[in-house]
């Protein structure tokens, strides 16, 4: 009987050997590829449980800037939200069914470039504390760049290019016609709305009386480049310019007309 009984306790204590390792083993993983969205999206940021753990009974928590203030707190199989950082109020969801395989992903809605960075996402079964992190990416393509000119000061023009919705801060590219980046001679401002979205302006100056001028505004991520041209003819100028010119041609063979029109009239006169 008492060997019996051993074996029993030993077969038992074996079979539960591989789910004690199992479960001893487990680790969070989040994401090594960054979550790129646009303001406005609904994202879902990864983080899982390697050996699909439920983590029905664990704490789930994602913060970024302080573990003190979660984006998202769960615990004792409810959601804690009383000391979520008030920025994700209302923006944050976990999948109670998805916690049951040990999926931690978060969704984040309404995304906003203020939400740029890494996300730490922790489990803990009391016992055993593991973290994994994933980033986030907010990036916004903005408008097409316009070129005018902004103002005329003796010989030189100033031209300025415009555009606005960016996320984040673009980069400005000015180019003559031969191709040459003219950059250098150029300033920019840089203006930022309610949304955090924001508006730049370049100004450049130009003394060519003739000249085709480029305003590329290139992202800093993965996007397409917006450029626009202007032509810039001799009349923005108001130094020696087309009309100018014209003008004392003009001018000039009207004063050397007067001596012939002079002689003419002299000769008509004297017909009569």
């Amino acid at each position: 009987m008492k060997m019996r009984f051993l074996g029993r306790t030993c077969l038992i204590v074996l079979s539960l050997l591989p789910a004690v390792s199992t479960q001893d083993g487990w680790r969070v993983v989040g994401s090594d590829q960054p979550v790129i969205a646009e303001p406005g999206d609904d994202v879902i940021l990864p983080c899982h449980i390697s050996s699909r753990v439920s983590a029905v009974d664990m704490e789930v928590r994602w913060f970024r800037d302080a573990f003190e203030k979660p984006v998202h707190l769960y615990r004792f199989q409810k959601n804690l939200l009383g000391t979520q950082d008030r920025a994700y109020r209302d923006r944050t969801a976990l999948s109670p069914v998805a916690l049951q395989t040990g999926d931690l992903s978060l969704k984040l809605r309404d995304l906003r470039p203020s939400d740029r960075g890494v996300y730490i996402c922790v489990a803990d079964d009391g016992s055993q504390y593991e973290e994994g992190q994933t980033e986030v990416i907010v990036t916004a393509l903005g408008t097409q760049p316009s070129i005018s000119m902004d103002s005329t000061q003796g010989e030189q023009t100033r031209l300025v290019c415009r555009s606005e919705g960016w996320y984040p801060e673009p980069e400005v590219i000015w180019r003559d016609r031969d191709g040459n980046n003219v950059t250098s001679l150029s300033s920019t401002t840089v203006l930022s709305d309610s949304q955090g979205l924001l508006s730049v302006s370049s100004y450049i100056k130009i003394k060519q009386q003739s000249n085709v001028f480029s305003c590329l505004v290139r992202s800093k991520t993965p996007k397409p480049d917006w450029e626009s041209k202007l032509h810039i003819s001799s009349d923005f100028f108001p130094g020696v310019s087309g009309w100018m010119v014209a003008f004392f041609l003009t001018l000039v063979l009207s004063i050397g007309a007067i001596p012939l029109l002079v002689i003419q009239w002299r000769r008509m006169k004297g017909m009569y």
